[in-house]
C-alpha cells in the first residue's frame, strides 16, 4: 500500500466503484483518507456523487466544483486537489478519467507521483467491456493510458 493510489482504466470500466470502495476500507486503517474525483474528461459516475455518503464516514473529498452548482460539470480541477497530496499524513485515492484522454489530467500533478514508495497507479479492466473483452484490447488501453 502506497500513500498515493492513482485509478486509471478504460471508460464505464468501473474505477469509480473501486476508487468509493478503496477508500472507505482504507478509513478503517488509516485516520486521514482522501477521495480525489479527477474524472473530468468523460464523467458518467462520479465519485463526488457519494460525496455525502464517504464525508459521514470521515473521509475528505475534492473534486472540480468551485462551491457553485454551476461549476460542477466545469472540464478543470480546483487547486484544492493538491491539499491531501501535500500533506503527508493523508493516504489518497485519486479516481482518475477514462482513457488516455482523462489520464493526462494528472500532468498536472506529476511531481506527486514521481516517488515510487510513495504512489501507485492501478489498472480497473473490465473484461465484460467491449473495447477490454480480449487481451489485446486491455493491453491497448494500459499501454495508451
Amino acid at each position: 500500500m502506497k500513500r498515493i493510489t492513482l485509478i486509471v482504466g478504460h471508460y464505464g470500466s468501473g474505477k469509480t466503484e473501486f476508487s468509493v470502495n478503496e477508500v472507505i476500507r482504507l478509513k478503517k486503517k488509516y485516520d486521514k483518507v482522501a477521495i480525489l474525483d479527477m474524472d473530468i474528461a468523460n464523467p458518467y459516475f462520479r465519485s463526488r456523487e457519494r460525496q455525502e455518503f464517504m464525508e459521514d464516514q470521515g473521509i475528505t473529498v475534492h473534486h472540480n466544483s468551485f462551491g457553485y452548482d454551476i461549476t460542477e460539470d466545469l472540464p478543470a480541477l480546483s487547486a484544492c486537489m493538491k491539499a491531501p497530496l501535500e500533506n503527508k499524513e493523508f493516504v489518497v485515492v485519486a479516481d482518475v478519467g477514462g482513457d488516455n484522454a482523462g489520464a493526462r489530467v494528472l500532468n498536472q500533478f506529476k511531481k506527486y507521483f514521481v516517488d515510487e514508495n510513495d504512489c501507485e497507479m492501478l489498472i480497473v479492466v473490465n473484461a465484460n467491456r467491449p473495447e477490454t473483452d480480449s487481451l489485446e484490447g486491455a493491453l491497448y488501453h494500459i499501454r495508451t493510458i
